[in-house]
This record gives structure tokens, sequence and C-alpha cells, in this order.
């Protein structure tokens, strides 16, 4: 059996009224007393040659970290599709969303630390008995893996995951649980997702943490494309980042702008557009751009440019005058 609560503590909130649509769907609940917490954000399956473990939670309430009891299982493979964490080996592994990891475990029980807000990932460990028939039929991996009989513990490599190897885990979907026959498909599935993995692994980490910064620079991208929705708010954006509101806005400290401010500035700014180049009404412009009245949208707009949008208006319309009657076209 496995030896620990995988993911025991880490969640707040029970999901067990809620259907699991993970790729290991296919698969019964476990043990109660293998996971005792959120049953239905998890499934496992494991044999004396392999143990699969898959996760997916639609909100952490609280980050944190367990401990993965590593048994008889020596070489792992996380593939990380929602979300944000850090798995110690030894040293901090920033896990980011679509990042396939690859390690080599002895004894030491590597901890895993989970973000707030949406998480998914799965991870298959395999025993270390066949560890040398591996190295034969997939020579990629014995490059990666250290020398000699008492290998260090060590980090072999990473890779983004793929499209085709998205497709290959909608394969699972498909499955059907048989008490006998599983562990065999499984067995076979395990060889495709091999094949895939490890003829693309990097030998080096992934760069340093640099989520904050990805997540700033991704949602300011949906900003951009979505900030004159009637919706736009915090925590629309942090669900379309698959991350918490609080971490989102934390992605934003020590930046111009707040996640709310970011907003306000590109609807402002569209506003100056439209005052200068339409005819639009203040009212007209305040609708467009969702802002709560005309009298919130004035006051936001001298707030910003030092000047209402009538008076900006008017200026910018004196000044053109004033151009084409000093510059009058041929």
């Amino acid at each position: 059996m496995l030896k620990t609560n995988f993911v025991q503590s880490l969640y707040t909130r029970s999901n067990t009224h809620r259907q699991y649509d993970g790729y290991l769907a296919f698969l019964p609940e476990g043990e109660r007393q293998l996971f005792p917490v959120a049953l239905a954000s998890q499934r496992i399956f494991q044999t004396s040659d392999f143990v699969w473990i898959e996760c997916k939670e639609n909100g952490i309430d609280t980050p944190g970290f367990t401990t993965i009891k590593v048994g008889d299982y020596s070489l792992w493979l996380h593939l990380h599709f929602i979300g944000q964490g850090k798995l110690k080996l030894t040293e901090s592994l920033m896990m980011s969303s679509g990042q396939a990891h690859c390690y080599y475990l002895n004894e030491r029980e590597p901890e895993l630390f989970l973000d707030e807000g949406k998480s998914w990932f799965l991870i298959l460990g395999v025993s270390g008995k066949h560890l040398d028939s591996l190295m034969i039929d997939y020579p990629r991996l014995k490059e990666l893996m250290p020398d000699g009989n008492q290998r260090p513990e060590s980090y072999l490599g990473y890779t983004p995951i793929q499209s085709k190897l998205y497709n290959v885990l909608a394969s699972l979907r498909r499955y059907e649980f048989h008490s006998f026959g599983t562990a065999f498909q499984l067995a076979n599935w395990n060889l495709r997702l091999f094949q895939q993995l490890f003829q693309d692994l990097k030998p080096n980490q992934p760069a340093i943490d640099h989520s904050d910064t990805l997540l700033y620079q991704k949602a300011v991208m949906y900003i951009r494309r979505h900030y004159d929705d009637e919706d736009m708010s915090v925590a629309k954006i942090a669900e379309a980042m698959n991350v918490s509101p609080r971490k989102l806005s934390r992605s934003f400290q020590g930046k111009s702008f707040t996640v709310v401010g970011m907003i306000l500035e590109y609807r402002l700014m569209d506003a100056r557009e439209s005052l200068i180049h339409s005819d639009d009404s203040l009212a007209g412009i305040a609708f467009a751009l969702n802002f709560a009245c005309p009298k919130h949208f004035a006051r936001a707009f001298k707030k910003r440019f030092g000047i209402g949008p009538n008076e900006f208006r008017a200026q910018r319309r004196k000044k053109e005058s004033f151009v084409k009657r000093s510059y009058p076209q041929a």
C-alpha cells in the first residue's frame, strides 16, 4: 500500500459531492485511510511496479506542504497541468502549468507545495527494479541518469507538455476500470508516456521562479483584450489565469498599477481616444466601457488626466480647429 496520505491537509473544503473529471476519472475513489480529505479530488492506482497519483482541485483555499513517501518507487515523472507549486528535492524545484519533470529518488521524502487556486497534476512513480531495463530501452534516460550503483538523488530534466502528449493523456478518458485488466492497460500506457517524455527531456531545471512575472504578463495581456467586458474583475481574471485572486494581486505588487488600476487605465485610455475621434456622448462612452455612471467616469478621467472629459474634448476640438485654419489643405 502507498505509505502516506499523499495530499492530506492540503485542502480545506470537501469536494466529495463533485464528480471527478481528471484523466484517471475511470478509477474508483481511493480508500479512506489513504485519502481522508477531499476524496473526490484525487485518484490513485498502484502495483508493485508503478504507482499513478492524480489530483485535480478547482480551488485550494490554503496553500501548504505535504510529504511524498517514495516507498519502492525511485523514478518519478511529474506532469503539472494547472497551477503553481514547488517540489523540494536537494533544492526547490518550481512547478508551473504545462511542465513535465523527471527525477530520481532513493529514500528521501520530498515535500510538495501547492499554491492557492486551481491545481491539477499527475505523477507516475516506477519501481527501482525496472530502472536498468528502462535505461536500455530509452538511451536518453541513461544519458541523464547519474552513474554508479549507488546513484545520488537527482533531478533529471523537464520538458514543456506538448499537444501530442495531451492527446495521449486524453486517451485515458476512454478507459474503464477492471479489477484485473487495468494494471495491464496502464502498464502499456506507461510505455506511451515514456516514449513521449524521455526523448524531449532537457537536462537543466527550468528557470528559477519567474511565475509571478509570467502571471503578471499573462494577466496584462488578458486585461488588454477584455478590459471593456461588463463583468471584468479580479476574480474573473484570476479564474482565467487558474490562480487565486490573492496570487494574482500579488503578481502586481511593485508595478505601476494594481489589477483594478490596470483595468481602469485601459478603459480611460480608450475613453480618451473616443473623446478625440468620435462624437459619442459622455454617457455613451461611460456605458460602452462599463463605468458605473457618467459621473464616476468623469471623476476618474479628471483624476487620471488632470482635466474633465468635456474640457478635454473642447480643448482638442479647439486645437484641431486652429491647425485646420493655420494649415488649410490645398
